[in-house]
Order: structure tokens, then C-alpha cells, then sequence
């Protein structure tokens, strides 16, 4: 599992990603690699990154005290995505993807990926998404800067709870 310290635990201003590796060998590899690639980050992300780090292994190895990182994440965004599906099925107006569900080795549990971003189809007349959705005051990123279709938009599963709250709000009320 690949992860980023910014997005997953909001310290956008560190820059560092980190992974979990049960191979031993993978892990040795990927630990050379990362000491030879790390020269240009700063002591001070990475000093910070590590102790996100710690906070969130101590989350997995004391699960009593709490929901752990792993089992937060997994609930916040099964959340989300089961929100932006109502809203969706709401408005009529949009699509939004469907996966097909499939084992979590880290979790050992069997459920849809629940990715941090989602891309959101117009069903409708409307060509350009991004600047209609912009109209209703939604903030996304449109296709064309994805290279492909301007019907598209690219939406935040990970904003803060408010924000998102607002957002799916404002997506359930669009009607087509």
C-alpha cells in the first residue's frame, strides 16, 4: 500500500510519501532506494514525517485505545463515497464510478476501493462541467486537464468534513 503523509494526514507542507511492505527484500530495496533519492528533502520534513509515522504505527499496534488510522480512513470514506453516490442518484444529472469489490491483504477484509479521488461524469447536455459545476460554487478540476473529455470532473474525497458536507449538499440539489 502506497500512501502520502499530505493527503492522508494533513501536513500538506511535508512533500513525503511512505508505503507498507510485507517482503522483506522489497523493503530492503525500497529503503536503498529512498536513501539515495532523499537528498533534496529537508531534515525538518523529514524529521515531521517521522513522526506522523510513529503516531500512526502506534494507531495499528494498540487498536483498544481507539479506532486505529487504517480503520478511521476505511470508515470516513466508505462514508463519503456511499454520500456522493446518494447525491449523485439524487440530482440525476451525474455518474460516478462503480468497482468491483476486492480484498484489502493489509485490512484482510473484502470491499470496494474507496479511492481519494473520484471522477464524476455529466450525463446531460452540459460540455463543459468544470464551469457549470464552477456556476453552482463547486470547485473541481475539468477533464481537459486530465486529458480527456471536458464532461468530466475530478473531485476531493479527502476535504475537511465540513467542505465535503457542503459540497455533496450542493452536487444533490443539480437537478438535469
Amino acid at each position: 500500500m502506497l500512501f502520502t503523509v499530505s493527503k492522508s494526514t494533513d501536513h500538506a507542507g511535508m512533500r513525503i510519501g511512505w508505503a507498507l511492505v510485507k517482503v522483506e527484500d522489497a523493503a530492503r530495496k525500497m529503503k536503498k532506494y529512498i536513501e539515495l533519492n532523499t537528498i533534496g528533502v529537508s531534515k525538518d520534513s523529514q524529521l515531521g514525517a517521522a513522526k506522523v509515522l510513529k503516531v500512526l504505527s502506534d494507531s495499528y499496534e494498540r487498536p483498544n485505545e481507539g479506532d486505529s488510522f487504517f480503520e478511521f480512513s476505511y470508515h470516513l470514506m466508505a462514508k463519503r463515497w456511499k454520500q456522493l453516490r446518494q447525491a449523485v442518484h439524487q440530482s440525476g444529472l451525474f455518474s460516478a464510478p462503480d468497482f468491483a469489490s476486492q480484498l484489502c491483504k493489509f485490512l484482510n477484509r473484502v470491499f470496494e476501493p474507496q479511492p481519494a479521488f473520484a471522477w464524476i461524469k455529466c450525463k446531460g447536455e452540459i460540455e463543459d462541467y468544470e464551469s457549470f459545476l464552477r456556476g453552482k460554487k463547486i470547485l473541481t478540476r475539468g477533464g481537459k486537464h486530465f486529458g480527456v473529455s471536458p464532461k468530466y470532473v475530478r473531485i476531493s474525497m479527502l476535504d475537511r468534513d465540513k467542505n465535503y458536507g457542503t459540497f455533496v449538499e450542493r452536487m444533490s440539489t443539480i437537478r438535469s
